[in-house]
């Protein structure tokens, strides 16, 4: 051959347009031709000089595109020593459970080679032939009817190689590489079931290949009754008496298949659209009879017997002429020439490079393509033996070196671009972005996700909160849902919520005790944190808490179990109705065990609207320290266990007119004031200090007491209030009495102590809302030192129990106390060291017990006596309706004193006295100056407990 002789350019313009399938592949193009791709024919090169040097040459040609895509390819040497011969016939010496040796050696290094990836597509997975392969050699010795168990028992080694299952069974068709290895490796830990869905071929994403073998139609799969029946067939021990052609095909079959599926274009699989070229696979030294030419037979038959697209493209470099050349006048049909090989085309002739899906016939003779295109309806019809080989006549130049990789034809070799769509980064992004808005989304909308505290998962029981304004309200009665962040008030809930689990846990072992639940009701949260005082829910807590303990102590299954939902109506109460409405009228729904309400924090509208729905769904609702006039009203289902604020003013009024200066004093017997300068804020919706401050007036009025008025609107104007000590006309007669709330009285205290000396500051009362300053120490902190303040304190005994009291000892000054006082001392002392435990409670000693403590221990164990003294149902469970009428049968004798509800749901006839302290920030006793209610000659104070600073006589009405 010529040095001028050069068809290499031309076999590489052939080679692009039959290995590249679409020039500027599309998504939704593609998709809406739906035109059926025509298989790639098998191209026999034919010349001197043709062998395997040319396709080494072009193997690496495709291989060096100077880019990361590439064309996948495959080339194996038919001449080279080490490669065995077909071996479909088992070899009868052959010994152990697996030959090494494979039936169509050919098929299997193309197999190898496609498996790389050095594409950018991927590597091709064949399952299916993998499947074939492994079973073609496997011996089974057992027995026929023991074979199938046999072969059974092997497979989980094939499962295990990751040949046919690990990424292509479930990956390839149903959604990727990535979810396959999600699958498999969850699969993985149940072998047995992932053997079943594999073996048994009835789900399709799982038992594809097993699915696959019992409908090809190679072997006659439908004579055996299942899929181990059909394997055992294709073992080497069983493989004797079928047909070798038979079983040839099927594996060939199965190699062309499991290309056909790695090509097939899916929408949900972006990884088939980056697959832009076919595969090549490259033969050489192709003789007439040799196991390669066979192996182009069987694909070609393949082709015409089944029907199906493949994307192979096979070339191959023939070491034999199929057919002589044409002569220039001879017809195709001439004697003796088969007429698809009536001419070897030219490659000279070839002038297009468009898609062969795209390329119209011309009516041309020379173009070899077209000619075929032509004609291949007509022969693979008509089944013809090689209706899809295509031989060439090459011409090449000598020597070859160099010519392939031409630099010139470089871009030849480049597979297109895939879509965008298909792209790694664009597929990458179209996840990622989704999943990055889902996640937004969900932190946004799911706060739990993004551990909020104020969150809680939907199916979370024994919670329900939600942010509003800033604050997180709702209930809970457990330690997964706290509210408020002050380390006193957490501890306090996470111990009650304790109690909660261990009253669970003795009702399981006991379970014909009672369990009853209470909802305690307050405000736990603050937005001002200047009237930040979480104090007095701690004292309140502290009450529920000891009765709890009392609870658990107790065996006896007539003593009911305790437990305590706690609910957080915001700052000052503002949220109570909504979480009335929106969270509790579910949980009471639920929950008919819920006796009742206690707390109720603030005497304003919006906790008077609160009772009033609570009234509506038929629960009692027991406030601890409400104390404003009015609120029965809001339901015939509201109790109160602290006297109305119409007795709060009587008491002050008693007061006032019974003060004497005590013995040994200059005025000694003397009235002690002559009168009464009320500090009041100007309260829109404070109903407390509205009905208390009018109470005061017309009681003061009625006894013809000379009173006066100062209003504030703001904080700040209280420091523009005249200082009596920096007056000339100071009156040491006047008691400073002050209405307001607790946030304002430090600086109500501040401001009109301003200028005193030691012992000259005037006379201050302030009403039963400063009890929650008093009790602290830390709040106290922020008055003038050793400032002597007289308040108005409920629950007076309990306070009156002092430092002993919180050490374990129930003491009452001289007089003797109940059994249930000593009790609340005890466990209040114990609950106190368990407090110690929790964070930031190391140093935790409050002085005496607080007002808010003895007053909500009454109100459980005024619901408790309700469930031990009232009717039950058989199943065990208690009527709200029948508890609030039992609270209204008898009396009960707290540590408070009585709380009477037969004529009135005002307790009235409960403890409430002046105390005194002997100054602010010093740990001594508090003293009492007049209890309420009291013998018609005494001052009602409990003996051993009575202030010497003052006396005081009834006052002559």
């Amino acid at each position: 051959m010529t040095d001028t002789a050069n068809d290499v350019p031309k076999l590489l313009e052939l080679l692009r347009a039959l290995e590249v399938p679409d020039a500027k592949p599309r998504v939704f193009r593609t998709l809406l031709r739906r035109r059926r791709p025509l298989p790639r024919p098998v191209v026999g090169l034919v010349g001197a000089g043709a062998g395997s040097a040319l396709l080494v040459e072009i193997y690496r040609w495709l291989g060096e595109s100077g880019g990361r895509r590439a064309t996948p390819r495959a080339r194996v040497d038919l001449q080279a020593p080490d490669l065995p011969p077909d071996a479909l016939t088992p070899d009868p010496n052959a010994t152990g459970e697996e030959i090494q040796g494979h039936c169509l050696p050919i098929v299997h290094r193309l197999v190898e080679g496609f498996s790389t990836d050095d594409t950018a597509m991927g590597p091709i997975k064949f399952p299916r032939y993998r499947t074939a392969d492994w079973l073609t050699r496997q011996r089974v010795t057992s027995d026929e009817t023991e074979a199938t168990v046999e072969l059974r028992s092997r497979l989980p080694r094939l499962l295990r190689s990751g040949s046919p299952t690990d990424r292509s069974d479930t990956a390839e068709g149903v959604s990727g590489d990535t979810i396959s290895r999600l699958v498999f490796g969850v699969l993985a830990l149940w072998p047995v079931l992932r053997l079943w869905l594999w073996i048994s071929g009835r789900i399709p994403g799982m038992s594809k290949v097993t699915r696959w073998f019992m409908r090809q139609r190679y072997l006659a799969p439908e004579l055996s009754d299942s899929f181990l029946g059909f394997a055992t067939r294709l073992t080497a021990s069983r493989r004797s008496d079928e047909d070798q052609e038979q079983v040839a095909k099927l594996l060939v079959h199965a190699f062309l298949e499991d290309m056909r599926d790695a090509y097939r274009k899916r929408l949900w699989r972006p990884s088939s659209w980056r697959r832009t070229a076919y595969p090549v696979a490259l033969l050489s030294g192709v003789d007439e009879h040799g196991a390669g030419r066979q192996l182009i037979q069987w694909i070609n038959n393949i082709r015409n017997e089944t029907g199906h697209f493949d994307p192979l493209v096979v070339l191959a470099c023939l070491d034999y002429d199929p057919a002589p050349p044409a002569e220039p006048d001879e017809p195709d049909d001439a004697p003796g020439r088969a007429p698809q090989l009536a001419r070897i085309g030219d490659l000279q002739h070839l002038d297009t490079l468009e898609s062969l899906v795209d390329r119209p016939y011309s009516g041309q003779q020379p173009d070899p393509l077209q000619r075929w295109l032509r004609d291949i309806d007509n022969m693979r019809t008509n089944r013809s033996e090689d209706a899809w080989f295509l031989p060439l006549r090459v011409r090449l130049p000598d020597p070859l070196d160099g010519r392939v990789r031409d630099p010139s034809l470089a871009h030849l070799a480049v597979p297109p671009s895939p879509p965008l769509a298909a792209r790694k980064w664009f597929v990458a992004m179209c996840v990622l972005i989704p999943i990055g808005l889902l996640v937004a989304a969900a932190l946004v909308y799911i706060p739990p996700l993004r551990g909020a505290p104020c969150a809680h998962w939907p199916w979370t029981p024994g919670i329900s909160v939600q942010q509003r304004d800033g604050e997180c309200v709702g209930y809970s009665d457990n330690a997964d849902q706290v509210f408020t962040d002050d380390p006193e008030l957490t501890a306090m809930q996470r111990e009650v919520f304790r109690l909660n689990v261990a009253a669970a846990d003795a009702r399981r072992d006991n379970p014909r005790r009672p369990l009853i639940t209470l909802i305690y009701f307050s405000g736990l949260s603050y937005v001002d944190t200047n009237v930040r005082y979480p104090h007095a829910q701690v004292e309140e807590l502290a009450g529920l808490a000891v009765q709890q303990r009392r609870a658990l102590l107790a065996s006896d299954e007539s003593e009911p179990l305790l437990r305590v939902v706690v609910a957080n109506g915001g700052s000052d109460m503002r949220h109570a109705t909504w979480v009335v409405d929106h969270q509790l009228r579910g949980l009471l729904s639920d929950e008919p065990g819920i006796l009742g309400v206690v707390g109720m924090d603030r005497s304003n509208a919006e906790t008077r609207r609160a009772i009033g729905r609570l009234g509506e769904l038929g629960v009692p609702v027991v406030a601890t320290t409400l104390s404003a006039d009015g609120l029965e009203k809001s339901s015939p289902l509201y109790f109160q266990a602290a006297p109305s604020n119409t007795t709060q003013a009587k008491l002050i009024a008693d007061y006032v007119q019974g003060a004497r200066h005590p013995a040994g004093a200059p005025r000694a017997g003397q009235p002690r004031y002559n009168q009464v300068v009320i500090y009041h804020p100007k309260a829109d919706g404070d109903i407390y200090v509205e009905t208390l401050v009018e109470d005061l007036r017309g009681e003061l009025e009625r006894r013809g007491v000379l009173y006066r008025r100062m209003e504030w609107t703001e904080q700040q104007e209280l420091n523009r209030f005249p200082a009596p000590c920096e007056t000339t006309d100071f009156d040491r007669g006047a008691l400073l009495f002050f209405a307001g709330r607790n946030d304002d009285f430090a600086t109500f205290a501040k401001s009109v102590s301003r200028g005193c000396l030691t012992g000259e500051s005037p006379a201050i009362l302030g009403n039963d809302t400063v009890t929650r300053l008093i009790t602290d120490q830390k709040a106290m902190a922020a008055l003038p030192a050793n400032l002597s303040v007289r308040y108005v304190a409920k629950a007076a005994p309990v306070m009156l129990g002092g430092a002993e009291c919180v050490r374990g000892n129930g003491e009452l000054g001289d007089e003797p106390v109940a059994f249930d006082y000593q009790q609340l001392c005890a466990e209040l002392a114990v609950l106190i060291d368990d407090l110690r435990a929790y964070p930031q409670m190391a140093d935790y000693q409050p002085s005496w017990p607080g007002d808010r403590t003895g007053l909500a221990y009454d109100v459980v164990g005024l619901f408790l006596r309700a469930v031990r003294t009232g009717p039950q149902h058989t199943d065990g469970s208690i009527n709200r309706t029948a508890v609030a009428m039992q609270l209204r049968e008898t009396d009960y004798r707290g540590v408070t004193g009585t709380l009477g509800f037969t004529t009135s749901r005002i307790a009235d006839g409960s403890s409430i006295a002046v105390l005194v302290t002997a100054g602010v920030g010093q740990p001594g006793p508090q003293q009492c100056l007049v209890m309420s209610p009291r013998p018609a000659e005494g001052d009602g104070c409990p003996s051993g407990t009575k202030s010497a600073s003052e006396d005081w006589s009834p006052p002559r009405r």
